[in-house]
């Protein structure tokens, strides 16, 4: 072979062998790349289904920790109550009124005033106890302004409920010599006949008990009542209940 000859086949040898690298290395490229859109594709499809199942929880977290907060508030309103009745008698209500001078006034229709009569008879100076979160009205808080005492406990200032009993036609507040499981303050109400707000508390209801447990529990599903024991509602009455022979008086906060 001339050297024409064996210069030209060197050539082509060397020509062959850089496509054939070249032909190696896209191949090495796009294998690179498949895998790497395989992995982030895999990384993607992990985070969705962490997603899928956090998601609920992370929704409800908020929801838990306002109920939190209302069982807390409602225990601390507890000590508040125990302290009226040592002087009173009973928690506020119509009678406790006529007997200390800065409550007159202090009743009516709706849980705001009677509770009023805490603050106002020197119990405590604290408004931001009565707060219970209530989805329809936001985060809104007390301001804790409380002079002069129209200041006290203004309209969307409380969240809880209040429950007094009607007994012999007449209506009146509840003591520690009640029974124990009935309930004095409530959150959140929709109505006086027990029906609760289901998405605050992530369809359950918060109410402080005559013994001073507080309680969180769920709705009924018909009719977004809380569920006690023996297929019972919080405020069903009669024999067989916590109410016995007494009615309900149900008092919702003033918005």
């Amino acid at each position: 072979m001339d050297d024409r000859s064996e210069k030209e086949t060197s050539q082509f040898c060397e020509e062959d062998v850089m496509r054939h690298v070249e032909q190696e290395e896209t191949v090495r490229r796009q294998t690179d790349w498949y895998f790497l859109l395989k992995f982030v594709l895999v990384f993607l499809s992990v985070l969705a289904v962490l997603a899928f199942f956090m998601t609920p929880s992370i929704l409800r977290a908020p929801k838990k920790l306002e109920m939190t907060q209302a069982i807390s508030n409602s225990k601390q309103v507890y000590l508040v109550l125990l302290d009226f009745e040592a002087d009173h008698g009973r928690f506020p209500d119509d009678s406790t009124v006529t007997k200390h001078a800065k409550l007159h006034d202090f009743q009516g229709a709706c849980s705001n005033r009677y509770l009023r009569q805490l603050i106002e008879g020197g119990y405590t100076k604290s408004e931001e106890i009565f707060y219970a979160f209530d989805k329809r009205y936001g985060k809104r808080r007390a301001d804790d302004v409380i002079s002069p005492m129209n200041r006290i406990l203004e309209k969307g200032e409380c969240g809880f409920s209040y429950v007094m009993v009607e007994e012999k036609a007449a209506r009146r507040g509840l003591g520690t010599q009640d029974n124990g499981g009935i309930p004095v303050l409530v959150a959140p109400l929709l109505n006086e006949w027990g029906s609760c707000e289901k998405k605050s508390y992530d369809g359950r209801g918060v109410y402080l008990r005559v013994d001073g447990s507080a309680r969180s529990e769920r709705l009924n599903l018909s009719n977004d009542k809380i569920r006690i024991g023996g297929n019972h509602s919080l405020f069903d009455s009669g024999p067989g209940t916590v109410w016995g022979v007494m009615k309900p008086v149900v008092l919702l906060p003033e918005r």
